[in-house]
């Protein structure tokens, strides 16, 4: 379970300037690959993993679906069900070899008027509510396939300009920690891995928000997700770990 904090941190993430629908519902009658070396699926794909967090173990299978695609912003997003952390599923995009998912906010369990009003307290003075548009999806890049080791990238995720009164920005900073490594996940070695942290990062000409929180990616080629660790103030909030897996 994701506690309040993290839910906060992960819904300001990326205004996207043009919402989209879509829904996880269904799949094709027929099987089908995502040929993206660092999230391949199939429909006949099993993956079950371990997801450790401060409430106990769980161990969760999953039967990824490709339920087709869809353009947004010019961009062609595959749609998958549920894997790994991403019980919701998720649209994901590898072009260039760079990995872009998006995501609803719906699918992150979030309270939108808390998270307005807790942007609203850092305002000195009263402003209408509607100025305050919280995006409803965002975007961003987990991994950059060529980039080398210490390479680093920033996603702008959310920002407000009041001036001269306020501005606020957020956004998550990723850095490529390792690259083509072995990494062991439950006594299983697996090869070339490359390892992605993103951290949030805040600015505010009148106060930030509480920091102390990253995600670590691990991919292994042809696999996919090996381990995703959220540490929130240095304490473990999930750690999820492959334990088994079928591509197809």
């Amino acid at each position: 379970m994701r506690v309040c904090f993290i839910a906060v941190c992960y819904f300001i993430i990326l205004n996207l300037s043009c919402k989209k629908e879509y829904s996880f519902e269904g799949g094709l009658p027929f099987v089908k690959c995502v040929n993206c070396s660092y999230l391949p699926f199939c429909d006949s794909s099993v993956f079950v993993y371990v997801n450790t967090t401060s409430n106990g173990i769980d161990t969760v299978t999953n039967i990824p679906r490709i339920l087709g695609d869809t353009i947004i912003n010019g961009n062609t997003f595959t749609k998958i069900s549920a894997v790994s952390f991403f019980n919701q599923g998720l649209l994901y995009n590898c072009d260039k070899w760079e990995y872009k998912v998006l995501f609803s906010t719906a699918s992150l369990g979030l309270d939108l008027d808390s998270i307005k009003n807790a942007l609203l307290q850092l305002i000195p003075v009263p402003i209408p509510p509607n100025l305050i548009q919280i995006p409803t999806e965002f975007q961003t890049t987990i991994l950059k396939e060529n980039a080398a080791v210490n390479a680093r990238w920033t996603d702008t995720i959310f920002s407000v300009s009041l001036p001269p009164l306020f501005t606020f920005f957020m956004g998550l900073e990723y850095t490529l920690k390792e690259k083509n490594v072995q990494r062991t996940v439950f006594q299983k070695s697996y090869n070339n891995v490359i390892h992605v942290r993103a951290e949030l990062k805040t600015v505010s000409t009148l106060g930030n928000l509480p920091l102390g929180f990253t995600i670590d990616y691990y991919f292994a080629r042809d696999v996919g997700f090996i381990e995703i660790q959220v540490t929130n103030n240095a304490v473990m909030a999930l750690n999820s770990k492959l334990f088994s897996y079928k591509l197809r």
